[in-house]
């Protein structure tokens, strides 16, 4: 009878571990309860008490402690259809994925696709690239996104502008298989920063945004097989204009310099009462005088601006009396002042005939001065 009653309860044992696998097999995962429920299960308690039934006549009731039932929650199947796993594959334990979830999504009003639009053609515009010197690449700033190709075992060179300072370290959309490295070339005022660019692998494509203390650099990274730019530079439209912006504060205050001196010219000649020469003057000279006379007393040169006559003399020192100057107006013989500047005499209008007087009586000596080409006398200017 023992060995029916321990068939019987292997025979029940047996079923009922049929049974669970059978719902393995249909369940991919327990649930928190069915697990909470199996850890807490007394199964040395359940042993002991089928050895002691074991030994009881199964015709009798026992006496003994009661075996506790398995209390476990039946198992439900996920929502998601099971998958067959292959043979010895460890089942699923995936967690539970709700019924009605979906990925996150943020809608977009009009103003930020617009947005996003024009950020997506001016990244997607094309930017062309100029030839530089010794083999840079050279970009406008600003006139779309400039794009540095580079390749693996190469390294790829941005320069910036010189005297330009970088703010912070630059940032990169993919800085694990991208390496950016700081450099520099030059000293003083003409030191150039430089960024080093090196892709790990091919086919990789980022963005680099780089701040200095003139302005914010954006960059398109693209990584090829073969093909690299080995150095890219700028050039600066707005530097250029400033530039010109400086070379005109620079010229504005040279004029302004000059007239100041000029101003002051103009007053020290005005106090010391000499009369200044016509803006035209050098448009206007003439110099066709003809000269009669004593030769000590003649001018080495006589000429007019248009507005004075000058009479040059050797710078020798030969008077000891100056001539007296008289003009002829009408027939008639009219004093007139003039200045003497040195060796010059400056006479504050024009004549068609004049007359250099030195003495009296006999011993009087005269020098005559003839314009070839007649003027106008009242308003001055030649006929």
């Amino acid at each position: 009878m023992k060995w029916l009653a321990a068939i019987m309860m292997a025979t029940e044992i047996a079923s009922a571990a049929v049974g669970v696998a059978a719902c393995a097999q249909t369940a991919p995962a327990f649930t928190p309860q069915q697990k909470q429920e199996l850890s807490t299960y007394n199964f040395k308690g359940a042993e002991a008490a089928l050895e002691a039934q074991g030994i009881q006549p199964a015709s009798k009731p026992s006496a003994l402690t009661p075996i506790p039932p398995l209390k476990v929650p039946p198992i439900t199947s996920r929502s998601l259809p099971a998958q067959s796993s292959p043979a010895g594959a460890p089942a699923d334990k995936g967690s539970e994925v709700p019924l009605n979830w979906r990925p996150p999504h943020a809608e977009l009003n009009a103003a930020a696709v617009s947005a996003a639009e024009v950020s997506r053609q001016w990244e997607t515009g094309v930017a062309t690239p100029t030839p530089g010197a010794d083999g840079r690449v050279v970009y406008v700033f600003g006139q779309g996104m400039p794009v540095m190709v580079c390749a693996p075992l190469r390294v790829c060179a941005i320069e910036l502008q010189a005297g330009e300072h970088i703010e912070s370290q630059p940032q990169i959309g993919d800085s694990r298989r991208w390496e950016i490295t700081p450099a520099l070339s030059g000293s003083g005022l003409d030191e150039t920063p430089l960024l080093i660019v090196k892709p790990i692998e091919a086919g990789l494509e980022t963005d680099l945004i780089v701040s200095t203390d003139r302005r914010t650099y954006v960059f398109r990274l693209v990584s090829d097989p073969t093909r690299y730019v080995s150095r890219l530079a700028f050039q600066y439209p707005g530097e250029d204009a400033a530039k010109w912006a400086v070379f005109q504060a620079h010229q504005d205050a040279a004029k302004h310099d000059a007239e100041a001196v000029a101003e002051q010219a103009r007053e020290k000649d005005k106090r010391a009462g000499v009369v200044p020469m016509a803006e035209n003057a050098f448009n206007n000279l003439y110099f066709d005088y003809k000269l009669n006379g004593d030769a000590a007393y003649r001018p080495q040169q006589v000429f007019d601006d248009g507005q004075h006559t000058y009479l040059i003399y050797p710078n020798d020192g030969r008077f000891r009396e100056l001539p007296t100057l008289l003009i002829q107006v009408n027939g008639k013989s009219e004093l007139v002042n003039f200045r003497v500047d040195g060796s010059r005499y400056i006479v504050d209008r024009l004549f068609d005939k004049a007359i250099l007087v030195v003495g009296v009586g006999k011993k009087q000596t005269r020098v005559t001065i003839t314009r070839a080409t007649p003027y106008s006398g009242s308003t001055g200017k030649r006929s």
